[in-house]
């Protein structure tokens, strides 16, 4: 009898204990998170603050992102036009690169001088 009433007392307080365990931690896990939230949201409002005082709009970044992709684009065609008209002009260019080394003032540059005309 005695054993048996040893073991019922045992039990429930190894039973209260558990449960007074178990409502601690829930309670420090409440305040960790509530604690989180309170961080977080706070951050959030000042970080919202602060970036509208300083005059920042969203949707600037993505809108200079196009401006500037799209300026290269603009860049690259244009030099895809410089190359075209370059490789049209180079053997021209190759000819007085030529002519700049040859012999100034006698018969055969004067004769040059007339075929690159």
């Amino acid at each position: 009898m005695f054993m048996l009433l040893l073991l019922i007392f045992l039990g429930s307080v190894f039973f209260f204990v558990i449960k007074f365990a178990t409502m601690v931690f829930t309670m420090v896990a409440v305040a960790v998170s509530v604690t989180t939230i309170t961080i977080l949201a706070c951050v959030w409002m000042g970080t919202s603050y602060y970036l509208k005082e300083q005059g920042y709009k969203p949707k600037t970044a993505r809108k200079s992102y196009h401006q500037v992709d799209s300026d290269l684009r603009q860049m690259n065609e244009n030099l895809q036009q410089i190359r075209s008209q370059l490789a049209e002009v180079e053997p021209h260019l190759r000819d007085l690169e030529f002519l700049k080394y040859a012999p100034q003032n006698t018969e055969e540059s004067c004769i040059l001088t007339e075929v690159m005309k």
